[in-house]
C-alpha cells in the first residue's frame, strides 16, 4: 500500500500538537486506523522523522490519502452500501478502477466494520420531533436525576432463545425452538438511579387498565416525594388518571418526546433482561416467570448508572457504595 505523503503526516503531527485530541479523534478526524497514528506519533517523538519506513515491495497501490478519505465519506453516505457499490462509486469520483478486496481491506484499515443496522423512525429526522426533542432535553436538565424514574413495558415469550451459534465455515448453526409460544407475557417496570422501583410481568397483553393498576398498587408505594416519573406518550398511559394519582403521592409525570427511546434508559435494561430469558430459554410459564424475577435481579446499580450515562442524563462516574 502507498505510504501516506510527508505533508499529510505533518498535518496529523501539527494537529496533534496544537490540539488537546486523543489519539482516536485524531485517527477518525483523519480517516486512517488508530494504529497508523499511534506508530506515527512514536516515531516523531523518538526520531523527529516523519518519512515512511521502507518496505519489502508488492504491487503499489493506485490511490492516495485523499482517495481513502473519499471512499470514507462515500461510507458515511450510504452505510449499507456493497463492495460492488463502493468500487462503482469511487471509480466515478476519481477515475481509478481497484477490485472489491482492495475495498475491502481499505475498509477494516479504516475501521468501518459490517454490522447490524440499528433503525430509528425516519419521523425522527422531523422539525416538529427534533424541536420537541430539544424541548424535552431542556426540561430533563431542571430536574434531578436522582428524582428520575422511567417507566415502561415489554414483551417475552415462551419461545425465546439465543439468536446465534457457532458451526463450521459455511455451513448453518441450526438451534430448535417451539412454533406454539403460547400467549404473550407483558413485562411493566420502573427504574431509578436507585435501582428497579417496581415491576411485575402479566400474561396477555396489557391495557390502560392494567397499567393504570400498576402505577397504584406498586409503583407509588415505592415512591420518594418529589420524584419525576418519566413515560413515553403510548395510548394506554392515560394522563387523565395518571396525573392525579401521581401528584396525590407529591409525584410528576413527565412524557418522553416522541419517537425518543433513545432517551429512555429502561430500553437498556429490557435489553439485559431478554438477553437473559434467551439464555435460560423458559419453556414453562412457571420457568419463565423465575427467569424475569432472575434476570431483574442480575440487574445491578452500575448497570443503571451506565444506562443513565450513555442516554445523557448522568455525567459523573459511578462510585460504588461502601
Amino acid at each position: 500500500m502507498k505510504a501516506y505523503s510527508i505533508d499529510f503526516r505533518r498535518k496529523i503531527t501539527d494537529t496533534y500538537e496544537q490540539e488537546s485530541i486523543s489519539q482516536r479523534k485524531l485517527a477518525e478526524r483523519f480517516r486512517v486506523a488508530p494504529s497508523f497514528i499511534h506508530k506515527l506519533l512514536k516515531q516523531y517523538k523518538v526520531s523527529g522523522t516523519l518519512e515512511s519506513k521502507s518496505h519489502g515491495g508488492g504491487q503499489s497501490l493506485k490511490l492516495t490519502p485523499e482517495s481513502i478519505i473519499i471512499l470514507a465519506e462515500l461510507v458515511e453516505e450510504k452505510n449499507d452500501a456493497t463492495l460492488a457499490q463502493l468500487k462503482e462509486k469511487l471509480y466515478e469520483q476519481i477515475q481509478v478502477q481497484v477490485s472489491s478486496s482492495t475495498i475491502s481491506r481499505l475498509l477494516t484499515r479504516l475501521g468501518l466494520t459490517r454490522k447490524k443496522k440499528t433503525f430509528q423512525a425516519s419521523e425522527r429526522q422531523t422539525e416538529r420531533v427534533q424541536n420537541l426533542r430539544r424541548e424535552y432535553r431542556h426540561q430533563m436538565t431542571i430536574l434531578r436525576v436522582e428524582d428520575l424514574v422511567f417507566v415502561d413495558e415489554a414483551g417475552v415469550n415462551l419461545g425465546m432463545t439465543r439468536l446465534f451459534g457457532r458451526a463450521l465455515s459455511g455451513q448453518r448453526a441450526y438451534g430448535t425452538r417451539p412454533q406454539q409460544r403460547g400467549k404473550n407475557v407483558s413485562l411493566i417496570g420502573a427504574m431509578a438511579l436507585r435501582g428497579v422501583v417496581a415491576s411485575t410481568a402479566i400474561v396477555g397483553a396489557t391495557d390502560g387498565l392494567t397499567f393504570e393498576a400498576f402505577i397504584c398498587q406498586r409503583l407509588i408505594p415505592n415512591l420518594c416525594p418529589g420524584a419525576c416519573v418519566v413515560m413515553d406518550n403510548a395510548s394506554i398511559h392515560q394522563e387523565a388518571f395518571l396525573r392525579p394519582m401521581l401528584e396525590q403521592a407529591q409525584a410528576s409525570l413527565h412524557f418522553l418526546s416522541p419517537y425518543s427511546p433513545d432517551f429512555s434508559p429502561i430500553e437498556n435494561c429490557w435489553s439485559k433482561v431478554k438477553e437473559f430469558i434467551r439464555s435460560a430459554a423458559p419453556r414453562t410459564y412457571h420457568d419463565l416467570a423465575q427467569a424475569i424475577d432472575t434476570a431483574f435481579q442480575k440487574v445491578s446499580l452500575q448497570d443503571i448508572h451506565n444506562w443513565f450515562t450513555h442516554c445523557c442524563y448522568c455525567l459523573t462516574e459511578y462510585l460504588e457504595s461502601v
